[in-house]
Parts: C-alpha cells; structure tokens; sequence
C-alpha cells in the first residue's frame, strides 16, 4: 500500500492557514508530478505515494513560493507544516516614446542567487508577459534588491517615414534594463520588501539604437557551410543566458548583423539540417570572440575557428 502525505500550509507573518494554495509534488529524479487534495481541514494530502525523495512545491498567490525537499520511508505516513512568506511585488506600466504600450512585451526579475553551483546575479522567476496596456505585476517577491529588464515588439507605426521606425518587425525589437543600460553595473535596481508593494512604476522604453556587427570566419569550419552560423549571446552580468540569434556564414567566410547596444559572445557554430517540422539543433561549436557593441558599429571582426570544436 502506498505511502501518504499531508502539508499544513501557515502565514508565516498572522500563522494563520494558508487554503488558497498550489501545493504540488514531484518525485527527484523522476518526470511528472501530483497537485494535493485539499483536505476538510484546510490541509493539503497526496494518497498511494511511493518511497523515496520529493520536492515539495507551495504556491500562493500572495506569498513567495518555497520548495522543501523530503524522504518517504516504508510504512511511513507523514505530515508536515511549512510556513510562507509574505511576498513582495513591483507593478507599473512600460511606455514607448509616443505614450504607447509596446505591441508585445516581457520582463525579466534579477536578482543576486546562486544557480548550479554558482553565486552571482540570476533571473528569479523566468519571463513574464506585459498586458496589452502595458501594465505589469511581478509574482510574489522575497526581500531582495531586484533589476528589470524588458523585451519586445514596439507597435507598427501609424504611417510609413517616421524617423528611427520601420515595418520590419527586427527594427522594432527592443531589449533592455531599466533605465537603459547594457550591464547590471549600469542598470538601477529596485530594493523589495516582505509584503511590501511598489506600485505605480511609469518606465519608458528608449530610443531604439542598434549597431553593425560585420566580420569574417578565419579559417575552415567544418560541415555543411549553409548549416555554419555566428550565435550571438548577450551578456548582461548575469549567470543565466538570455539568447541572442545568429546570422548564417557566406560562402567566404564573411558574416554581418545588427544588435543591440550591448556586451556580446560571438561562437561560430554548426545548425543540423532542418527537421520535418523545421526545427534545428545545436551539433556544435568551434570558436568564439568576446564583442563590446556599447560605443557604436563594430566591423573588421575575426573569429579564428578552432580545431577542437565543442559537441
């Protein structure tokens, strides 16, 4: 018979019960995992459970979300309470020079964590999607110094000609951290409090500006040349990757694109060929070089390919 469990969800700051949390569990090491039963007792159980080790997960939608790990084991039947923080939150509306909400938008929290073994700035909680206004609320926050940073797709433009817009989609992506910086050192943070709300924030997304980056592959990489491509990976000064894109190698090496004001790795890597559905994947990487895009165009770039190239 299958082991059994149940959570006593508690505010940590009034103790009183939690009953409109998400208390979910998820065997380690194994896919998938359980959403609780709401017991008449305002608990929380999981039924016909096998031993072993569990993450417990507790969501609330107004206190920070905590994870705690545990061992079932034979003949066990147990209970535990956890107890929840109050969240903090940061809500505002982002704007575009024109006084409009971008067509589309994201935004990242930043934050000083650890993440696989490594203590610097991480992103706390993945990207979050901006509304149509241009209104946005973050998830319950623990107290922390956090640092925003926005993505997305200004609006077309109400008539063809206005300076500095196009109806190029690639000319009307923005990418950045409040204020307007390229790196943490440069951006401003914004320090949160438990239960503590900072609301009202009025952002503005800045001028678009994007620089040319053109150079050329020394030496001869190997594969297929349609399938060689330069990745850019932006760097903000931060553990996590936030992508970046790529442009394909010509047939003699050269390679041009445009990017943003910014700190950039450029690895030259191989693409498989297009899938069934169109999807390709990473096969490997053969040199990189380290690009300060932050003053202006950038031309005469080398990447030197290397002869022990990363699967």
């Amino acid at each position: 018979m299958g082991k059994s469990l149940t959570v006593r969800v508690i505010d940590g700051s009034t103790e009183e019960m939690v009953i409109s949390a998400d208390v979910r569990l998820y065997p380690i090491g194994t896919p998938g995992g359980r959403c609780a039963v709401t017991s008449q007792d305002g608990g929380y159980s999981f039924d016909d459970l096998p031993q072993g080790e569990y993450s417990v997960a507790v969501y609330s939608p107004r206190h920070v979300t905590l994870y705690e790990r545990l061992t079932l084991l034979p003949g066990a039947t147990k209970a535990m309470t956890v107890q929840l923080s109050p969240g903090g939150f940061l809500s505002g509306q982002i704007l575009d020079e024109r006084g409009e909400p971008p067509e589309r938008c994201w935004f990242t929290l930043i934050r000083e964590g650890e993440r696989r073994g490594r203590t610097g700035y991480v992103s706390d909680s993945g990207d979050h999607v901006i509304s149509k206004d241009g209104r946005f609320c973050s998830p319950p926050l623990r107290p922390a110094s956090y640092f925003l940073r926005f993505a997305g797709l200004l609006r077309k433009p109400v008539s063809s000609g206005v300076s500095g817009q196009s109806d190029s989609p690639i000319d009307r992506y923005f990418d950045f951290l409040y204020p307007n910086a390229c790196v943490l050192t440069s951006a401003e943070a914004f320090g949160v409090k438990a239960g503590e709300t900072l609301f009202g924030l009025q952002l503005q997304i800045p001028r678009l500006v994007r620089y040319t980056i053109r150079g050329k592959v020394i030496g001869d990489p190997p594969g297929e040349r349609a399938n060689i491509f330069v990745s850019f990976r932006r760097e903000f000064g931060t553990i996590d990757d936030f992508g970046g894109g790529g442009v394909r190698v010509q047939a003699d090496g050269s390679f041009e694109d445009k990017k943003h004001p910014g700190i950039y790795t450029a690895e030259l890597t191989e693409s498989s060929a297009p899938d069934g559905d169109g999807r390709v994947h990473l096969v490997r990487r053969f040199g990189e070089v380290r690009l300060d895009l932050t003053q202006g165009d950038l031309f005469d770039v080398e990447i030197q390919v290397s002869s022990d190239g990363e699967e």
